[in-house]
């Protein structure tokens, strides 16, 4: 069996197009991704949508995926907790129809109720104060308590829409418990799942995003070779931590910044 050299992990929004315009020079690199024989990952922390919604919509902007390379938060949430808890555990979610429909697919238990063992917390434009209040008495009661993105921000017009970070935020202020678990970047755990299902060790994994604190920390806490797309080109310094192994200005700057690593 042939195993190539390299796997790249791509974010999506932001890194290769900005809502429904695709950033220029994206198809271009995404070509000579593929010239290169390796194998490619699209991995989002936006659990909204799909793995069909983000191959379709890749596709159509002119960069051909398969639904088999996209991975979003809300789809390995559900992949995680099928393999590791009980059957018979019920899941509150706080979340968007998409997150309950991948942990129904997979056979997960949920339930409305305040007396979960478990509350997963998510990006959710129909959060109401009872969502809010059933997540609080279920935590309180002694409910595990995860989410699938530690996102405050998602990308967007007008400084963005409130995501899941910040309805975590206000139940740790309310319960006094802390998040136990995240399953999108920059989550241990999702590494390990990329690594074994690419057949690949995490230095031959190549993350590229635009955002420090999920892609590049993703990356650099899990031995992976990380490249920043400095979209704002500012000069601020970064932590250690958040410290690129290179950084680009646009997409389209990857194969020079990098074509080094193929030789």
């Amino acid at each position: 069996m042939y195993y190539p050299k390299f796997a790249f992990i791509f974010d999506l929004d932001g890194t290769l197009y900005i809502e429904d315009e695709l950033i220029s020079g994206a198809k271009e690199t995404l070509e000579w991704v593929r010239k290169t024989g390796s194998k490619v990952r699209f991995v989002t922390n936006n659990p909204r949508y799909s793995r069909e919604y983000y191959a379709r919509k890749l596709t159509h902007l002119g960069i051909p995926a398969l639904e088999s390379e996209v991975l979003t938060s809300a789809n390995f949430t559900a992949i995680y907790l099928k393999q590791t808890i009980n059957k018979n555990k019920a899941i509150f979610v706080i979340g968007e129809q998409e997150l309950k429909k991948e942990c129904y697919n997979t056979g997960l238990r949920l339930t409305e109720r305040p007396d979960a063992d478990i509350v997963i917390v998510s990006f959710d434009t129909t959060l109401s104060y009872d969502k809010i209040y059933t997540g609080h008495q279920a935590l309180i009661k002694g409910a595990r308590f995860f989410a699938t993105n530690p996102d405050f921000v998602c990308p967007g017009p007008n400084g963005g829409l409130p995501d899941a970070g910040a309805i975590i935020a206000a139940l740790q202020a309310s319960t006094g418990k802390k998040l136990e678990l995240v399953f999108g970047k920059p989550s241990n755990i999702l590494a390990h799942y990329l690594t074994k299902e690419l057949h690949l060790s995490p230095s031959r994994c190549i993350v590229v995003g635009d955002r420090l604190n999920t892609d590049i920390l993703f990356g650099n806490k899990n031995n992976m070779f990380t490249v920043w797309i400095n979209n704002s080109k500012t000069n601020r310094p970064v932590h250690k931590k958040l410290k690129p192994n290179r950084v680009i200005y646009s997409i389209g700057d990857l194969p020079g910044a990098i074509s080094d690593l193929f030789m």
